[in-house]
């Protein structure tokens, strides 16, 4: 798969913000019907995001009345594209004018071409057990020093070294969290399924 830098940018004067959006363009020239799929999967978390945040606006906008710039940042990283498994992770940052501070969230897309499927967390881990606690505590022991909260297994990006669960407010409650926090797969073997062995990661 090949992978096109998109974006653009939309200043809204009436209602006083500014979109500033980047996003993949996924190109998969053999398999165009898995092109299409994973590019409309990509453009529902994009347009997800512009709609909360113009939500947002009108709320704001009824509540404050005249506001100064409110703006939202989305931008992406690409953990994994290799072997048909694409890893990616988003990144939403928003700012609305009147109240305090910058507001980030993340967001990931796994996904398998040779498959064609979404990839979930359960794909990954034995769901005999209580793998995401499991998960959880693993994290925990390895990064004693911050403030995990239980949702952090609910995004994740995988590549050749293991797992990774970008972090953002909703994940992390210490004063200063990392970015993400990882657990190689030779620290998750005993929880996995065969299908991480198939994946060749």
């Amino acid at each position: 798969m090949e992978i096109e830098k998109q974006g653009f940018n939309k200043l809204n004067s009436s209602m006083h913000y500014e979109l500033n959006i980047s996003y993949p363009k996924v190109i998969c020239s053999k398999k165009l019907d898995i092109e299409h799929q994973i590019n409309l999967d990509i453009q529902r978390i994009m347009i997800m995001a512009i709609n909360n945040f113009r939500a947002k606006i009108i709320d704001v906008k009824s509540e404050k009345g005249a506001m100064g710039l409110s703006y939202l940042n989305l931008d992406y990283q690409v953990h994994h594209n290799n072997n048909g498994i694409l890893s990616i992770s988003f990144k939403k940052d928003t700012y609305f004018n009147g109240f305090d501070g910058i507001k980030i969230i993340k967001m990931t897309y796994n996904f398998d071409s040779q498959k064609n499927k979404v990839i979930r967390l359960k794909d990954l881990f034995d769901d005999e057990i209580d793998y995401k606690n499991a998960i959880f505590n693993k994290l925990k022991h390895k990064y004693s020093d911050i403030k995990l909260k239980k949702g952090v297994t609910s995004n994740f990006c995988i590549d050749t070294k293991g797992i990774t669960f970008p972090l953002d407010s909703n994940k992390c409650k210490s004063k200063h969290c990392p970015e993400q926090v990882t657990l190689t797969w030779a620290e998750v073997k005993d929880i996995t399924k065969p299908y991480v062995q198939e994946l060749g990661l």
